[in-house]
């Protein structure tokens, strides 16, 4: 914003210090504002989430993470979330195998896959998300033919509603409280006509009860701290902008940096090939959970499309005049950043290849120089560090693992090859979305009648994606 003091952090040895100061260098803050601004919570509630004591132990946010860390952290919570999602994905994929093939756009493809697959999962039997509407009022639709390819949705929702309701794209708007009522008017709408009164209703009616452990955490966290009615609700938005935002973007370019290029599809496909077990009826099963731990390709191409394409800003607030490592004063007021980008490519840290994408660049192979774990920042750390990574990152990679399993993707162009696409860098995401639509013809690869059994058993266990989970062995 125009006068702010702003001080950007590019060194690598500087984070872990810059990590200590969690309450002279505070995120709370900003979380505090997007509770204001971005999920709309009301004058009671903004009190309780921003009231001058947010930095002491036990004030709402400093408990937060904590009280949801048994959905979120390794354990029976975190393999019930994953579970579930796995289960979505599977049935849906059994269902386009079923319709195959088809020629399809592949990121509004995905987006939707994952968007339904983790809100199922969270949410439950009574997910809000299950009507169509609250889907669509969630980010842009790109083509008016998206919209008119339902008659049962646009008879049952005028399509003024609908044309006027799409949050995502305005988050950055209500942040910065730049007029959202004029700038932003579209997702205002949709936030407080759709997507607050849909979890309203959902909290009024117990749904949360039969949804997830991380859903229950959350709704215990606020009541717990005096949230009521509405603000609860309102909460639920940034948690679902925490959970989606990034992911689906993350999975559409995991998979296009593997298909589109023939020596990384071989390589992750015969490794996830490996899991699967044929039963004496000719059942094809696979114990999805396993991706954790047996296909370290695979995680080391998530990780590289991450590193790789990541544009995300970690900001925090100088709560009083505080010298960082001894070496820099940093004034009251003003904003700290870390810039993912900067670290991601710097070539002393990652070698020469730094502007290549290198799926094999975090497996830890012999005579394989490994970067300074640190250098990896596409999940935060210290009291920014994501406490969904270990979920969203399981989401992705049994969705990939599913997909390489059972689909051929061709490009869908004049000469059959693939075409990398321009990217949008929106403010609102940690991950860049395609400018331009992807289409592509999904093909099966299994033989007609071939059955599958997909299950994602109990392991305990996450992923270790970060230098913080090598650090505790938490994974």
């Amino acid at each position: 914003m125009p006068g702010q003091r702003i001080y950007v952090v590019n060194s690598v040895s500087l984070i872990p210090a810059l990590q200590r100061q969690i309450k002279t260098i505070a995120f709370a803050p900003i979380e505090a504002q997007a509770a204001a601004t971005v999920m709309g919570v009301g004058p009671s509630g903004n009190a309780i989430i921003g009231s001058d004591r947010m930095l002491e132990d036990g004030s709402y946010l400093s408990t937060f993470v904590p009280s949801i860390q048994p959905a979120l952290g390794p354990g029976p919570g975190l393999d019930a979330i994953n579970g579930s999602a796995t289960r979505y994905i599977a049935d849906s994929l059994e269902f386009l195998n079923s319709k195959s093939p088809k020629t399809l756009e592949l990121f509004s493809w995905i987006r939707g896959e994952l968007f339904m697959a983790t809100t199922e999962s969270i949410c439950g039997p009574q997910n809000p998300f299950r009507d169509s509407a609250l889907e669509k009022a969630w980010y842009y639709v790109k083509s008016l033919h998206c919209l008119l390819s339902s008659v049962y949705w646009m008879l049952k929702y005028p399509l003024t509603r609908i044309l006027n309701s799409n949050f995502e794209p305005g988050i950055m708007i209500h942040m910065l409280k730049a007029w959202p009522g004029i700038m932003a008017r579209k997702s205002l709408h949709a936030r407080e006509h759709l997507l607050i009164p849909a979890f309203e209703k959902y909290f009024a009616e117990d749904g949360h009860r039969k949804g997830s452990l991380l859903v229950q955490c959350r709704y215990n966290h606020n009541i717990g701290h005096g949230l009521q009615g509405r603000d609860v609700a309102a909460t639920e938005i940034g948690q679902m902008v925490a959970s989606l935002t990034n992911s689906m973007a993350s999975a559409f370019w995991m998979v296009y940096h593997i298909f589109s290029d023939p020596t990384v599809l071989k390589e992750c496909r015969e490794e996830v090939e490996q899991l699967v077990q044929v039963t004496k009826d000719g059942t094809c099963a696979v114990d999805l959970t396993k991706v954790k731990s047996s296909c370290p390709i695979l995680l080391s191409t998530g990780q590289e499309t991450l590193r790789y394409s990541h544009i995300g800003i970690a900001a925090r607030t100088v709560m009083e005049d505080t010298m960082l490592a001894n070496q820099y004063l940093l004034k009251k007021g003003a904003t700290v950043m870390t810039v993912t980008p900067v670290q991601h490519t710097e070539e002393a840290l990652w070698g020469p290849t730094v502007s290549s994408f290198d799926h094999h660049r975090f497996l830890r192979e012999p005579g394989r120089k490994r970067t300074n774990p640190v250098a990896f920042r596409a999940f935060g750390g210290g009291t920014v560090l994501c406490p969904g990574r270990h979920f969203v990152s399981t989401e992705v990679m049994s969705f990939t693992a599913l997909l390489l399993l059972r689909f051929d993707l061709r490009p869908a162009t004049q000469d059959g090859k693939w075409a990398k696409p321009r990217k949008n860098f929106p403010m609102t995401s940690s991950m860049p979305t395609p400018k331009d639509e992807v289409q592509v013809e999904i093909v099966p690869r299994d033989k007609p009648g071939r059955k599958w059994h997909v299950t994602f058993s109990a392991s305990g266990k996450g992923v270790e994606i970060t230098a913080e989970d090598e650090n505790k062995g938490d994974s």
